[in-house]
């Protein structure tokens, strides 16, 4: 017969082992499933020691995360390694993206590889040993380190938020029903000031009025019917400078929106694009998958910016310049 002071004891061990095996549980499933800076939860890739896998600084603004972002999938891709995040981005609140969160200790002894300028094609960075792990660095913004892999970037991972998406194609169907342009080519106009202004010097060339004029004209003698959705940090500037006619809304988020992604999500809906400067617009034109004008002057030469970014690299042979 059992005592009772037995009993109380294999009682009290028997909670303090379910006790045990449920922080075990929780402590295994947050390692495979952490959240971001911002509580989304990612699953953790279990990456073996000589199993092949590459990671990404993040440096920047969401359009240069992207750029950072796709240059991974591209590189890795090529490769066949495993691509994974260890460092933190806005990108998870903007996307559902795909891919899983890897260990910082998993690429304590990696490789690294260095970009040769921002704006530049480094061949060296898309030849990775497929059995180690290699750490990539740099803003990597030319479109030739993933433009082989732009159709799994655009329907897999640069896929919106449903807070984002369903937002942006309400506004696009009220605003073509306000304006009668049910049928009508969409083209997104994005206007970027404000710190593109105050940053001249380096290189960040804004686009002049007459270039905007010119490139809804292109458009307008292309179609027979279009609707330009203009989108600007600088409401009022474009009030007063630029087209308002039948054929032209704003989108009235830009101001109310301090990340851009709705902003984002409704350019990047459109058919075409008519872009300014930057990482941002260049993404904006990037998701539409139709015809990209640019302005000619950016970035400008003989400037920071100039010496770093070779236009070639830098802009789809495909898209128009003006």
């Amino acid at each position: 017969m059992i005592s009772f002071g037995k009993r109380k004891r294999i009682k009290e061990w028997t909670l303090l082992c379910g006790l045990l095996i449920g922080v075990g549980l929780l402590l295994m499933y947050s390692l495979r499933t952490p959240t971001t800076s911002t509580g989304i939860t990612v699953e953790v890739a279990s990456l073996r020691r000589n199993e092949g896998a590459a990671t990404v600084t993040f440096w920047g603004r969401t359009g240069n995360h992207m750029f950072e972002y796709s240059t991974l999938i591209g590189i890795a891709k090529r490769n066949n390694v495993t691509p994974v995040l260890i460092e933190g981005t806005g990108l998870w609140d903007c996307f559902d993206l795909p891919i899983k969160m890897g260990r910082k200790s998993d690429f304590k002894d990696s490789r690294i590889l260095t970009e040769y300028r921002p704006g530049y094609y480094t061949p060296r960075l898309t030849k990775l040993d497929p059995k180690e792990k290699s750490y990539i660095q740099g803003y990597l913004q030319s479109f030739k380190y993933f433009d082989d892999v732009k159709a799994e970037l655009l329907h897999k991972h640069f896929i919106f938020k449903p807070q984002y998406a369903n937002k942006a194609k309400e506004f696009l169907a009220d605003t073509r029903k306000k304006l009668n342009k049910e049928r009508a080519v969409t083209i997104g106009v994005h206007v970027r000031r404000g710190d593109l202004v105050r940053q001249n010097r380096k290189g960040y060339a804004v686009p002049h009025i007459p270039y905007f004029y010119r490139a809804m004209n292109y458009f307008r003698r292309k179609y027979t019917d279009v609707l330009f959705i203009i989108c600007t940090n600088d409401y009022h500037w474009s009030m007063d400078n630029l087209d308002d006619g039948p054929d032209i809304y704003y989108s009235p988020y830009y101001s109310a929106s301090l990340n851009g992604y709705l902003d984002l999500a409704i350019l990047g809906s459109m058919d075409h694009m008519i872009m300014s400067a930057g990482s941002f617009s260049w993404w904006a034109g990037y998701l539409t998958g139709g015809t990209v004008i640019y302005f000619h002057g950016y970035p400008r030469e003989n400037t920071v910016m100039g010496n770093t970014t070779n236009k070639p690299d830098y802009y789809p042979p495909n898209w128009v310049p003006l």
